[in-house]
């Protein structure tokens, strides 16, 4: 069997680095003077170990809402002696000028900063603390305006001494400073990213001609010279001259630009021009293109100007340009199309640009369609948990209507509850929280009540419990409650009443909190108001139903206004025999408690019951169900017993009904759940009906 790739487990490097991080006095630290967090004096780390820390304690930071940050963390790695530190990725505000400071000793070949707004000038000096050992500095920005603060211009900054520095990227460096000054004390550069910044005398990247093997120019203003530049720069294996948006460029691509290109570069792997005007056509008119499928072949390519190249190209970007849509394309790998973005790509972009708005309305609106059916054989179990890691982020940062919505729908893409079981505590609470304004967008809405829902399905008991002491009870009625005064019937009022079904099932606390939250007044409100809606009465009665097997709380539903309410139901042909049967459900557990707790002079006792074995003998004992049953317990608890034998005969009737329609489903259970010795015992029981004995038996 082939798996799909990144389908295997998590490692148990990574496992045990995650256990310690989130047990850090437990297992390599303990608490020192004013409770600091000091490393235990026999720990010594290797770099793999104290990297893999540092760094997922950062992606921690950003995807588990139970993960606080851990005051002094950094100065565990202060000392090289005893931690080693050589490649990191630190993110956002959580990093601070202190945090870079406590790892100055440190011999760091690897730096990438990405939103890390908190860091001063100050930063910058800590910084030359590793300028003997650092080959690779990256820096992304956000909101380049607000937050770069490392390059303002009265800085005096060098990079003078940075001899192995290799890769660099500095992407939004602002315009006041000289670029060309700053990078002049770098010998060793052979990838350089120079995103959106201005370039008004670009020779000086010959100084790299030889060496430069990957140059990033995205949203750079191109220019003739630059483009003579890269000309020169014969070395290049992969460039980016791609643009954001058209409207924004004056310069015009043209076929002789791109022949020129390909013909210098020799040795270019990856080349990426989206975003450009092509100011003269390319391609191949239509009646001399190829025919027959898609081919890399540079003899066939549909783009004249890559006729000429040695060898097909592993990566060409096309997007947003007049040539994306050729047939011949000589590259293993191409972006021609907003379809073709990966998925992993669209959850790089979005845990990097947390607080951009258009990125996280795109990106959330992207992975709704990249995590639907047709996709789906191809994605990994720890992918789609990325996936919802991701969203789960976005609904907790962003309030905006699209992202939430995006975010919700996204998640209607997996396998509730199985695929969203490992962060269960934190949608829930996600889910609840968009819920609680009055007046919520009426498709979000409907969209969260439904996750709600399905999350509360097929659960375990615990589960359902600790979604209980959330608030899941009272939001659902509330959320009734709205409906009823705004005399609506609609989805949001029958998945809310079809959620605190699921969530009552065997969970005496939530049925408690239901009757507390006034969910019996709001029941008879619902009876009277929507008389004729045959859904919302089987998912009211079925609720009741799970509320009626707690003994400790039948003595509140033992009123003559509620006992002639479930009377009258028994009569109801509503959703075929279903609204009938629930009501029979709950009144054969209040029977079951015996004549002796029956106060009520109306409706009698004994009228009741009469209702009742009329109501079950006009049933269709192989009558095709809407219910689904975890376990027959409660049923089985009428069983052996001669106090109320209408009850009996009710449970009796509802296990050959679902034995005998269900069997491959319902037999194993009854046997497993010591049914079988129940109804032998049935009958043996004097009390017990004919017409129950014949079922039993």
């Amino acid at each position: 069997m082939v798996s799909k790739a990144g389908d295997d487990p998590d490692s148990l490097m990574s496992l045990c680095s995650v256990f310690c991080l989130k047990n850090l006095r437990r297992t390599m630290c303990f608490s020192g003077e004013q409770n600091r967090l000091q490393l235990r004096p026999d720990v010594f780390l290797p770099g793999e170990i104290c990297d893999r820390l540092v760094n997922e304690y950062m992606d921690l930071l950003h995807t588990d809402s139970d993960f606080e940050p851990q005051d002094g963390f950094f100065q565990l790695f202060s000392d090289p002696r005893s931690t080693r530190l050589t490649r990191l990725q630190l993110r956002e505000d959580l990093v601070r000028d202190r945090d870079l400071e406590a790892i100055g000793k440190q011999d760091l070949m690897e730096l990438h900063l990405t939103c890390c707004n908190r860091l001063t000038a100050r930063s910058l000096q800590t910084l030359c603390s590793f300028k003997h050992s650092l080959r690779s500095l990256s820096e992304d920005e956000e909101d380049l305006e607000e937050h770069l603060q490392w390059h303002t211009v009265d800085l005096d900054f060098s990079f003078q001494g940075f001899n192995r520095l290799r890769l660099l990227n500095l992407g939004g460096l602002r315009a006041e400073l000289d670029v060309e000054t700053l990078l002049r004390p770098l010998p060793a550069l052979t990838s350089l990213d120079l995103s959106s910044v201005h370039l008004p005398r670009p020779a000086f990247l010959t100084q790299w001609s030889e060496r430069l093997a990957s140059l990033v120019l995205y949203n750079v203003e191109l220019t003739e010279e630059l483009i003579h530049t890269l000309l020169q720069m014969s070395r290049l294996r992969h460039l980016d001259i791609s643009r954001e948006n058209q409207r924004t460029s004056k310069f015009k691509m043209t076929r002789k630009i791109l022949s020129s290109i390909v013909q210098s570069l020799v040795d270019l792997v990856s080349l990426d021009i989206s975003g450009h005007i092509m100011l003269d056509n390319c391609t191949v008119p239509a009646f001399e293109d190829v025919v027959g499928r898609p081919s890399i072949e540079l003899c066939k390519s549909s783009i004249y100007p890559f006729q000429e190249l040695k060898r097909p190209l592993q990566f060409l970007g096309l997007y947003n340009t007049t040539l994306c849509n050729v047939t011949h394309i000589p590259a293993y790998k191409t972006v021609s199309n907003v379809f073709a973005v990966c998925l992993q790509l669209v959850i790089t972009a979005l845990k990097t640009h947390k607080y951009d708005k258009s990125i996280q309305v795109t990106g959330s609106a992207a992975l709704f369609y990249l995590t639907n059916t047709e996709y789906r054989s191809d994605q990994s179990v720890r992918l789609r948990r990325q996936v919802i890691q991701v969203v789960l982020n976005g609904m907790e940062h962003y309030q905006e209507v699209t992202v939430q919505r995006n975010c919700c729908l996204t998640l209607c893409n997996f396998s509730i509850p199985e695929e969203l079981e490992f962060q269960y505590h934190r949608v829930n609470l996600l889910l609840l929280k968009i819920l609680e304004p009055a007046r919520q967008d009426e498709s979000i809405q409907r969209i969260a009540v439904h996750l709600c829902n399905a999350l509360v399905c097929q659960v375990d008991n615990d589960h359902k419990e600790a979604v209980g002491k959330m608030g899941f009870v009272k939001t659902m009625l509330n959320l009734i409650q709205k409906k009823l005064q705004d005399r609506m019937c609609d989805q949001v009022m029958e998945f809310s009443w079809s959620a605190l079904w699921n969530i009552t099932d065997e969970t005496p606390d939530n049925c408690q909190m239901f009757l507390e939250c006034n969910g019996m007044n709001l029941f008879l409100d619902c009876l009277k108001e929507f008389p004729d809606k045959q859904e919302l009465h089987r998912n009211m009665l079925g609720l009741l139903g799970n509320v009626a097997e707690v003994k400790a709380l039948r003595p509140q539903l033992l009123t003559k206004q509620f006992i002639t309410v479930f009377s009258e139901l028994l009569d109801s042909k509503a959703d075929g025999i279903e609204v009938s049967y629930n009501a029979c459900g709950v009144l054969s557990h209040i029977m079951f408690d015996g004549p002796e707790v029956w106060t009520m002079e109306e409706p009698r006792r004994t009228h009741v019951m009469d209702k009742m074995w009329a109501a079950i003998q006009s049933w269709d004992v192989s009558s095709r169900r809407n219910i689904n049953y975890r376990s027959f317990e409660p049923m089985l608890r009428l069983l052996p017993q001669s106090g109320a034998p209408v009850s009996q005969h009710w449970a009796t009737w509802a296990l050959y009904n679902l034995v005998s329609v269900y069997p491959g489903k319902y037999c194993p259970l009854l046997i497993k759940e010591g049914g079988v010795i129940l109804l032998q015992k049935v009958l043996e029981l004097e009390s017990s009906h004919q017409e129950t004995k014949d079922m039993a038996r």
